[in-house]
C-alpha cells in the first residue's frame, strides 16, 4: 500500500511544521513548555495520590504522552498528562497501590483508541450528548473533591466508595489531625487567591513601564505556577521541621521510588499475597474500564482541542487525534503511565504562554523526567494536605451548576439525562454514563416517533412537518391526518401536506404516503404533497406515488396559503372543524 505526501503529513503533523521551525518559534516553546511543566509536577504527584497510586506514578505519564503527541498530535495547544478525571477512572477501576491494574488500562486503552482512530471511528462519541458530559464531570468533581476531605484531615485507610467513605471520614472526625486541617485550609484558600489573581483583567493590560511589566509577568508566572509554589513551601516547612527534630506534626507522602521508570514491556500479572492474578483476571475485573476510559479520555481530549483550534483559528484532526492519543497511552505503559488525556487548565496556560508548535510538550517532559531524576528524594516530605488541596482547588469549579440553567430554558426534557448521569455516575461511573446515554438515545428516540407537525384547520387544510420524517414517526404522522381531517366532523375538501422541511425520505414513509393519499381519496377528499425536494420527489414517484399529487398548482394560485398558517396560533385541546384553529405538537 502506498501513501502520497499528503498521507503522510496527515498521520506525522510533525512534517507539516517542523520544515518551517525556527528560533522564535524555540523560544515561545521553550517558555511555554517550561510553564506547564512548573504546573504538571504537583499535579502530577496529587493525582498520582488520587488514581490510589503512589504519587511517582503521577509524573511517570506526565511525560511520555507529551513526548508522542509532539510527532503525532494534530494541536499545538493540547497538553497530555494526568488529570482529575482520568485518575479518578483508574480509581475506580484499579485496585489501590497495585500499578499492574493501572498500566494495563493504559495498555488497552490505547490499543482501543488507536484502533478507532485509524478506522475514523471517533464519531461514536457523538452519541455522548452534552448534558450526560456535564452530569458526569460535575459528579465526578463532586467524587474527587469529597475524597479529598480526610487527606486535608489527616486521615488515611478510608473505603473507596463516596458514601462509605464520607461515613468513615465524619465517624473519626474527633481523630482528626489539627496540624494537617491548617494547612490544608490555608493552601485551598491560598490557591484560591491566586487563582483570582491570575484572572485580574490589570495582570494583561499592556504597560508603558518596564518595571511594571517585569512585576505584571512575576505575579502572572507565580499565579500560574501556584501548585509549584504550595507544594514547594510546604515541602519546605515540613523538611525543616524533620530536620530540626520537629517533625510528625504533618502527614507526609513517605518514601518513594526514586528515579526514573524502566522502559519495559508491561507486566499484565500481579499478585495478592501468595496468589497469581493472571492478565485474564485483570482485564475481567476492569472489563467496564476498557469501553468507559477510551472514550471519555477522547471526548475530553478533543474538546479541548476543538476549543483552542477555534480560538486560535487552525484545525485539528479528530481521527489523528485518536491516533496520538492512542500511541501516547500504548507507550506510555511501557514506562508504567496509566491513561492520559488533555488537561484543560494545562493546555489553556500553554496557550496564554504563546506555545508555537506542539515541541512545547518535549520541554515540559523534559522538566518532568528532570524532576523524576533530581528531585525524588524530597517527595517524601510532601504533606499529604498540601496534595489534598491541590486537587480539590482544580476540581472545585468543575461543578457546571450553571448550565441547568440553561439546559432548562434551551430543552426541558434534555435536563432528564444530566441528573440521570450525575445521580447514577455518585453510585457507579459506568452504570451512570451508560443509563445517560440511554436516556438520551430515549428522548431522540421519541422526538423521531412524535415528530414536530403544524396543522392548520379551515377550507383547506394544511398541514406542515417540521424537520425530518423517518419510518418511526410516520406513523404518528397517519394518525394525525386522520385527525384533522377524515375523524372531523365536516370534512374539508382539500388537505395540502408541506414537505419543505423533508431532507430525506425511506421507504417506509413512502408507503405511507401511499396509505394517507389512499384513506384521504376513499373519502372523497383531495390530497397534495406540496414543496417536495427533487430528490425527495424522485423517491416517492419511484415509490408508485401518482406524480398529481406532488403537484404544487395549488400553492402557486393561492401563494399567501402559508402566509396566513403561519399568523394564526390558536391552541386547541381536541380537533375539530367548526372554527379555525391551529395545534402543534412538539417534543
Amino acid at each position: 500500500m502506498r501513501c502520497s505526501v499528503p498521507d503522510w503529513k496527515r498521520r506525522l503533523p510533525i512534517l507539516k511544521w517542523l520544515p518551517k521551525y525556527n528560533w522564535h518559534s524555540l523560544q515561545c516553546d521553550l517558555i511555554a513548555g517550561i510553564t506547564v511543566g512548573l504546573m504538571v509536577i504537583p499535579q502530577g504527584l496529587a493525582y498520582g495520590v488520587l488514581a490510589g497510586l503512589p504519587p511517582q506514578y503521577g509524573l511517570y505519564n506526565a511525560f511520555m504522552g507529551s513526548f508522542i503527541y509532539c510527532i503525532f498530535g494534530s494541536s499545538k495547544d493540547i497538553t497530555l498528562g494526568p488529570t482529575a478525571i482520568m485518575s479518578l477512572m483508574v480509581a475506580t477501576y484499579g485496585r489501590e497501590n497495585d500499578a499492574h491494574y493501572a498500566i494495563a488500562l493504559s495498555l488497552f486503552s490505547g490499543i482501543i483508541q488507536l484502533f478507532m482512530g485509524l478506522f475514523s471511528l471517533g464519531f461514536i462519541v457523538r452519541f455522548i450528548p452534552i448534558p450526560v458530559i456535564t452530569g458526569f464531570t460535575s459528579s465526578a468533581a463532586i467524587i474527587i473533591g469529597c475524597g479529598q476531605i480526610p487527606g486535608i484531615l489527616g486521615m488515611s485507610g478510608m473505603p473507596k466508595n463516596l458514601v462509605p467513605r464520607l461515613h468513615k471520614t465524619f465517624s473519626n472526625i474527633m481523630k482528626t489531625n489539627h496540624w494537617d486541617v491548617i494547612l490544608g485550609i490555608a493552601c485551598v484558600l491560598l490557591l484560591e487567591v491566586l487563582r483570582r489573581v491570575n484572572r485580574m483583567p490589570m495582570l494583561y493590560k499592556r504597560e508603558a513601564s518596564p518595571s511594571k511589566r517585569i512585576m505584571k509577568k512575576i505575579v502572572w508566572f507565580v499565579s500560574v505556577g501556584r501548585n509549584a509554589v504550595i507544594v514547594f513551601f510546604t515541602t519546605f516547612l515540613a523538611l525543616t521541621m524533620e530536620t530540626h527534630g520537629d517533625g510528625g506534626h504533618f502527614t507526609l507522602t513517605g518514601s518513594i521510588k526514586k528515579g526514573l521508570p524502566t522502559f519495559e514491556v508491561p507486566q499484565l500479572s500481579s499478585h495478592d499475597g501468595n496468589n497469581t492474578i493472571t492478565t485474564t483476571q485483570i482485564l475481567t475485573e476492569i472489563e467496564g474500564g476498557l469501553i468507559v476510559l477510551p472514550m471519555i479520555g477522547f471526548l475530553e481530549s478533543i474538546a479541548i482541542a476543538k476549543a483552542f483550534a477555534r480560538k486560535n483559528k487552525y484545525k485539528v484532526d479528530p481521527s489523528q487525534e485518536l491516533v496520538a492519543l492512542g500511541l501516547a497511552n500504548f507507550i506510555g505503559a511501557f514506562c508504567s503511565a496509566y491513561p492520559v488525556t488533555g488537561s484543560f487548565s494545562r493546555t489553556a496556560v500553554n496557550s496564554i504562554s504563546g506555545v508555537a508548535t506542539p515541541l512545547g510538550g518535549v520541554f515540559t517532559g523534559g522538566l518532568v523526567v528532570l524532576a523524576l531524576g533530581v528531585l525524588t528524594p524530597f517527595f517524601q516530605y510532601i504533606p499529604k494536605a498540601a496534595l489534598g488541596a491541590v486537587i480539590l482547588s482544580s476540581v472545585i469549579h468543575m461543578v457546571d451548576y450553571k448550565i441547568v440553567k440553561k439546559i432548562w430554558q434551551t430543552k426541558k426534557a434534555d435536563v432528564l439525562p444530566l441528573f440521570v448521569t450525575f445521580g447514577l455516575c455518585l453510585y457507579d461511573i459506568a452504570t451512570g454514563i451508560v443509563c445517560g446515554i440511554l436516556t438520551a438515545l430515549l428522548l431522540l428516540t421519541y422526538r423521531l416517533i412524535v415528530p414536530r407537525i403544524e396543522a392548520r384547520q379551515q377550507e383547506v387544510t394544511v398541514i406542515r412537518i417540521n424537520g425530518g420524517l423517518s419510518y418511526v414517526g410516520i406513523e404518528y404522522l397517519i394518525s394525525k391526518v386522520e385527525e384533522v381531517s377524515i375523524l372531523c366532523d365536516v370534512l374539508p375538501e382539500l388537505v395540502i401536506i408541506d414537505c419543505s422541511n423533508m431532507s430525506e425520505v425511506d421507504y417506509t414513509v413512502s408507503q405511507g404516503f401511499l396509505q394517507i393519499a389512499r384513506d384521504l381519496q376513499d373519502n372523497d377528499i383531495k390530497v397534495y404533497f406540496s414543496c417536495i425536494q427533487h430528490h425527495v420527489k424522485t423517491t416517492l414517484l419511484d415509490a408508485g406515488i401518482d406524480p398529481l399529487l406532488l403537484s404544487d398548482d395549488y400553492l402557486n394560485d393561492h401563494p399567501n396559503l402559508f402566509k396566513s398558517c403561519e399568523a394564526e396560533s390558536i391552541s386547541v385541546e381536541t380537533p375539530c372543524c367548526d372554527e379555525q384553529r391551529f395545534w402543534m405538537t412538539s417534543v
